[in-house]
């Protein structure tokens, strides 16, 4: 019987993350922590919006990788919800500003609680060294993702 293959258990482990993080129901869990019962999709962009504001539509939409018509319609039903506030944009009138309301705010801080708590649960069989050494073997994962997400060509 042959070792197994590292690269494809590393990719079977994200694959299934993956699944596990645009799965609603995992997500819902996350969401009752936090005690909200927003949308994933109004989550990720309030997550944007806390990155970027005071934010245009256009920009919000790039960041969340969204259509604009798409982003509009999560955008107005944060402000609907009272999470996001919209003022005019005083370098062009024609454009609005979008940032988080006080209650947009402490929503994020929940989710982010959440979040973290989720994370803590998941290691919480990880002693601290192995803690440590995951953290630093993942960070050096993602920074070569990002630094060249392109795979070699041979």
């Amino acid at each position: 019987m042959s070792e197994p293959d590292p690269v494809a258990q590393i990719e079977g482990a994200i694959v299934t993350l993956l699944r596990r993080a645009n799965d609603p129901r995992g997500n819902r869990q996350i969401y009752d922590m936090a005690g909200t019962d927003i949308e994933r999709a109004g989550s990720v962009m309030l997550a944007r919006l806390e990155e970027l504001q005071p934010a245009r539509l256009s920009d919000l939409a790039v960041a969340a990788g969204l259509e604009l018509s798409t982003a509009s319609r999560q955008v107005a039903r944060l402000v609907d919800q009272g999470y996001v506030e919209r003022t005019p944009d005083p370098a062009d009138g024609r454009a609005a500003l979008h940032r988080l309301t006080p209650a947009g705010r402490d929503l994020r801080t929940r989710l982010k609680r959440a979040v973290r708590a989720w994370f803590q649960h998941a290691l919480s069989d990880f002693d601290e060294r192995d803690q440590a050494r995951l953290a630093t073997l993942l960070g050096r994962f993602v920074e070569s993702l990002v630094a060249d997400p392109e795979p070699a060509r041979r």
